[in-house]
């Protein structure tokens, strides 16, 4: 019949945005499998499009600041949208959009008769009001549908203060599929606003969030001790709101007003994450956090947890958090890890324990020779696809041993500066010194198998 078309085709449209992850165009599953779970096995057919995004994009992940957009207040985008509502928000009346429960609404049409077709808005159960409204109307809002699920954070903020069927579809839980909020003063009255509308969110990015500006009396103690974790309250809202359907969660460049514990509140309400990023300076990973995350999250596959440059806790993040990794995550395929704290009894026994990793990134390890490199590669490490050493001393000797035991390596990323190596990277004796061993370096790209494998990134001295 025409009605069950049309309901068919708004309930599609209504998940479209969840099709394609935000970082690759490659489908990902989505509901409609058999036993209505988007991944129903383990070793199976789940988490497929993730893993094809961990080793083919791994590069493309946000260690600077990204310069996608311009600093700035997003509570500030509309006064009638978030910053008013920030401040003291009260739902709107029973029969609006963003007081309506998830799911609660469908877009349905009718036919009266041998006349014209009336399109109807039903919502929540058959007890309430409905709402008639044009065929014209529900095919714009059908459109909106199908545009909004593109548009980004701060634009679907504005979209809302256009008119009410904008406002209707910018404020509907299947156009908040991915949330993006980067290089931006934010509150926490602000994520507990957007937690209205992230039901069915399933990626989350913070990344370079800062907190209110610093009053002129105020001292840098009591500004720091004032803005610790203050975004942290909004956070869990986000993550309450949003429960078992996040998959992805990305916490980057977020000093101070983001701490590890927002690791913990991710494993009480999120389940079902299968890629996490955790990346700060001021507040490393420590293995509490990584226990807690570990008991409530057993399905990540990738992990990204390496220490911010420099770090105000360099040792945190040690020995005992590679075993933790490894005991709570066997089946990960893509690793991030680092810091001054890794050293080759934990490297070794999370290559005993990941058996299945695919893509392992050091960050600022202490050097990787050749002994290093034989004890990590005698445990594991048989399925590496992928070897990024970022800011780690290697020798060439190591990169050898590698390439001849990992036999499925298809990339090796060396990314290392002079004061990776140097205390006093300014003198002539350590940039002579820095020079003959980039030069040892890019002397393996010459040997048969490397070229198309190695490649080198030096950073200053060179």
């Amino acid at each position: 019949s025409l009605s069950s078309r049309a309901s068919s085709r708004a309930k599609a449209v209504s998940q479209s945005s969840g099709c394609y992850d935000s970082d690759s165009a490659e489908p990902c599953p989505t509901d409609d499998t058999t036993d209505g779970h988007p991944y129903p096995t383990r070793d199976g057919g789940r988490g497929s499009g993730l893993r094809r995004q961990a080793i083919q994009n791994w590069h493309r992940r946000p260690y600077r600041n990204s310069t996608e957009g311009e600093e700035g207040d997003v509570s500030d985008v509309g006064s009638r949208t978030t910053e008013s509502e920030a401040e003291g928000w009260e739902p709107e009346a029973p029969g609006s959009a963003a007081s309506r429960p998830t799911g609660s609404c469908r877009l349905t049409a009718r036919t009266e008769g041998a006349g014209g077709k009336v399109g109807r808005l039903e919502r929540g159960s058959p007890g309430h009001s409905s709402e008639v409204i044009s065929p014209e109307i529900l095919k714009m809002r059908a459109a909106l549908f199908c545009i909004f699920t593109y548009l980004d954070t701060k634009t679907l903020l504005r979209a809302a203060e256009v008119c009410k069927d904008w406002k209707f579809v910018a404020r509907h839980p299947a156009v908040w599929t991915r949330v993006l909020l980067e290089n931006a003063r934010v509150s926490s009255k602000f994520l507990a606003m957007l937690s209205q509308w992230c039901t069915q969110m399933h990626s989350l990015t913070l990344q370079n969030l800062k907190p209110r500006q610093r009053g002129k009396k105020e001292s840098k103690e009591d500004y720091m001790k004032s803005t610790r974790g203050c975004l942290e309250a909004g956070l869990e809202s986000l993550l309450k709101a949003t429960g078992s359907n996040l998959l992805i969660l990305r916490i980057s460049h977020c000093p101070n007003v983001l701490t590890d514990r927002s690791l913990w509140l991710a494993s009480c309400y999120c389940r079902a994450l299968q890629a996490v990023t955790y990346r700060s300076s001021t507040d490393p990973v420590g293995h509490e956090v990584i226990w807690a995350l570990g008991a409530g999250c057993r399905d990540i596959i990738s992990l990204q947890v390496a220490p911010l440059h420099p770090c105000q806790q360099p040792t945190r993040f040690s020995n005992r958090c590679l075993q933790m990794i490894g005991r709570c995550w066997p089946h990960l395929r893509a690793l991030g890890v680092g810091g001054a704290g890794c050293g080759v009894q934990g490297l070794a026994s999370l290559a005993r324990n990941c058996m299945r990793l695919q893509v392992l990134e050091l960050d600022h390890v202490a050097e990787i020779n050749q002994e290093v490199a034989a004890e990590v590669c005698r445990e594991g490490l048989k399925g590496l696809e992928m070897l990024v050493l970022t800011s780690t001393p290697v020798t060439p000797k190591a990169l050898l041993h590698f390439n001849s035991v990992c036999r499925n390596l298809k990339s090796i990323v060396v990314q290392v500066g002079i004061v990776d190596y140097f205390k006093e990277p300014h003198s002539p004796e350590a940039k002579k010194m820095f020079e003959e061993m980039v030069n040892k370096l890019q002397a393996l790209r010459k040997r048969p198998g490397f070229s198309k494998i190695l490649h080198i990134k030096v950073e200053g001295g060179c």
